[in-house]
């Protein structure tokens, strides 16, 4: 593509001469930039790419986005007579030029973006099987798909123009916070919004629960349809962001669309009636939990907003029984205790996921926890995770959960600041033994929760990443369970 056309209509403001030079590429990387490429300076966490432009112009980049307020990068690329783009946010720039460089595939799709704490993979996941079922093309992006909940421009765009290239018409995806903050979104006009909820999380990167709530705000001016979980205390944010706000309560309260005659099925799932203002008809779902109603119901209120038939959102619900990693029992080779996965991994989430395990044992059963909170994230929440675990579990086994670049038992004497000695537990840093000791110690009808890596098959550790499989280690270990027990 060529450079003045790629910089048409976008907000920044040029170098003097901007020549009809081809564009091969674009990239904040210098050691990936090759001839023919635009180098997007970006100043990160850890590195400053203006103070590697020589870098760049070795390897071949052309063309430039740097920061405003840079007199000196500017002063250095006119003397080299070097075309360059400035920036408020050059990693809104990289947005933009990456997203003109794919042609905008996003003018040509309708794509949906689901924000919030949690509930995003299953809202997001419900909305597209509603749209599959009403045989509409639609494509995922999101935690499922890859491993950041929302990709870099360097991907997102691309992959967008693949699904246009495919033939799709719908992208539901997943909006993150640091994405929205960060600009990454910013040249996308969403055809429809989703507030989830919001409760504290990332307050390492955002300081404080407003900013984060004014990040995730930052969606809405931009959808031409928003919902909004009015049940969260956050709602007016959004809804004061959103052009045309659409209402969902899961509480019954009298608003666009809400939640009434609220049945929980225990372990069957739940159903309800969906009072809109023309229509009122009944939701089904076999997947347990008291979040499941806000989740299905946002994602009916999104489709049927879409003029999706409420009889296909209906049907395509009672279908759907669940997300990888989210509430997910694992099949064991026995039935003498059971185990179930779950993504949650903030306060909120884990006391939710708890309740509803709670909601579907019997008395004599004991509930088996084992969690732990992930290294380089907000260190606020790991002490009030380790207070809801030890009030609601029976048995908690604290272990580690992506420790990254920290040291696991400085993580797990976190969590214990907040934690109920009288509750009895064990610590065992090694998530996969704490695994299996939870799986080999088994007592009959157990009911065993692996908390906070959900779908993920691995693990970020001090020493990088490595492949780690809770269910292949879980299945491993009930074997040997079954041995010495002697009826395998």
């Amino acid at each position: 593509m060529l450079l003045n056309k790629m910089l048409e209509n976008i907000p920044c403001r040029l170098s003097v001469d901007i020549p009809q030079i081809e564009i091969k590429g674009i990239t904040p990387d210098p050691t990936l930039c090759k001839g023919g490429y635009l180098f997007v300076c970006i100043k990160g966490f850890t590195r400053d790419g203006h103070l590697v432009i020589d870098k760049a112009i070795e390897n071949g980049a052309v063309a430039f986005a740097i920061d405003e307020n840079r007199p000196e990068i500017e002063e250095k690329l006119n003397a080299l007579s070097l075309p360059y783009a400035v920036f408020e946010n050059t990693r809104a720039g990289e947005a933009y030029l990456t997203s003109r460089f794919c042609n905008d595939p996003w003018n040509d799709l309708k794509i949906t973006a689901v924000t919030g704490t949690n509930g995003k993979t299953s809202t997001v996941t419900m909305l597209t099987e509603i749209y599959r079922a009403a045989g509409i093309k639609a494509a995922t992006i999101g935690t499922i798909t890859g491993k950041m909940t929302t990709p870099d421009p360097s991907v997102l765009y691309p992959l967008l123009a693949q699904f246009r290239d495919e033939g799709y018409t719908h992208v539901i995806m997943e909006a993150s916070s640091h994405a929205l903050a960060l600009g990454k979104l910013e040249p996308i006009e969403f055809d429809c919004g989703v507030f989830t909820n919001l409760t504290p999380e990332h307050l390492d990167f955002h300081k404080t629960l407003d900013e984060y709530a004014k990040a995730k705000a930052k969606l809405f001016p931009k959808v031409k349809r928003a919902i909004i979980n009015a049940d969260d205390s956050y709602s007016s944010v959004m809804i004061n962001a959103s052009k045309t706000p659409i209402l969902c309560s899961a509480k019954g309260t009298a608003v666009d669309f809400c939640a009434k005659n609220v049945s929980d099925n225990k372990s069957q799932g739940i159903d309800y009636d969906v009072f809109t203002k023309d229509l009122v008809f009944k939701i089904t779902s076999p997947i347990p939990g008291s979040f499941t109603v806000m989740n299905t119901l946002e994602a009916a209120t999104a489709a049927y907003t879409d003029g999706v038939p409420h009889r296909t959102i209906m049907a395509a619900l009672s279908r759907f029984t669940g997300v990888k990693g989210r509430m997910e029992r694992i099949a064991l080779p026995t039935n003498d205790f059971s185990l179930y996965i779950d993504f949650a991994h903030t306060p909120d989430a884990l006391e939710n996921v708890l309740r509803t395990v709670r909601r579907f044992m019997k008395d004599e059963q004991r509930l088996v926890l084992l969690f732990g909170c992930g290294g380089d994230r907000d260190r606020t929440k790991r002490p009030v995770m380790g207070g809801i675990a030890s009030k609601m579990a029976d048995f908690v086994i604290v272990t580690a959960d992506n420790s990254r670049s920290e040291n696991t038992r400085d993580i797990i004497n976190n969590i214990l600041e907040g934690f109920d000695e009288s509750c009895p537990h064990t610590v065992i840093e090694s998530r996969k033994e704490a695994i299996e000791y939870a799986v080999k110690t088994a007592q009959l009808g157990d009911v065993i929760l692996l908390a906070g890596k959900g779908h993920e098959e691995y693990e970020i550790m001090p020493d990088g990443t490595h492949p780690f499989s809770e269910r292949n280690i879980a299945l491993e270990a009930s074997k040997q369970y079954l041995k010495d027990h002697g009826l395998y």
